[in-house]
């Protein structure tokens, strides 16, 4: 049975990647030992990062998209404001109910840094709100992708070519159970 290395939970054979700790498996649990120092050698998740990284954090910014966040902290971090990631869950999955987790990404920075961060942010915002595009230049745009795109070729759906077969089969068995049931 697999093991996540950090939460020490046991899964069931197929799967490969903890839902809670986001880190790869292991068929046999590491030493105590061992475990505490690839915890200290290097953070595996944002939540690590951050507690390793900052003694106050303050989230300045929460997106839905990783690649945002990361702009985000990217732009922080060449500013020289010291900011890190945080993965929040924001809905629980549910068996029953068959919806999914969902998070949202948090950037985090210390509390002094809150106010120049945001200030950062917000001129980030205005800065990409004056470069919107007309829909005339978005057109001209995703033209020129297209363009540069090598045409694929469409896949044939085999299971739209079997229906016919499948329907015939549902049909005949249909007729054969009423005849049956006479």
């Amino acid at each position: 049975m697999p093991w996540c290395p950090k939460c020490k939970a046991e899964y069931r054979e197929g799967f490969t990647e903890c839902a809670t700790c986001h880190v790869p498996l292991v068929d046999v649990l590491p030493e105590e030992d061992e475990a505490a120092e690839a915890q200290a050698a290097a953070p595996e998740t944002a939540q690590e990062e951050a507690a390793v990284s900052l003694e106050n954090p303050i989230a300045v910014y929460t997106a839905q998209a990783r690649v945002n966040a990361e702009m985000i902290r990217d732009m922080l971090r060449e500013s020289g404001v010291n900011a890190v990631m945080r993965q929040v869950l924001t809905q629980h999955a549910g068996a029953v109910t068959g919806r999914r987790a969902q998070y949202m990404i948090e950037v985090l920075v210390e509390a002094e840094d809150t106010a120049r961060a945001r200030a950062l942010i917000d001129e980030t915002k205005q800065a990409l709100e004056a470069e919107e595009l007309d829909e005339d230049e978005l057109a001209r745009l995703a033209e020129e992708q297209a363009m540069e795109m090598p045409e694929q070729p469409m896949e044939d759906n085999a299971s739209f070519k079997l229906l016919p077969v499948v329907a015939a089969v549902i049909v005949a068995a249909l007729a054969l159970l009423y005849l049956i049931g006479r």
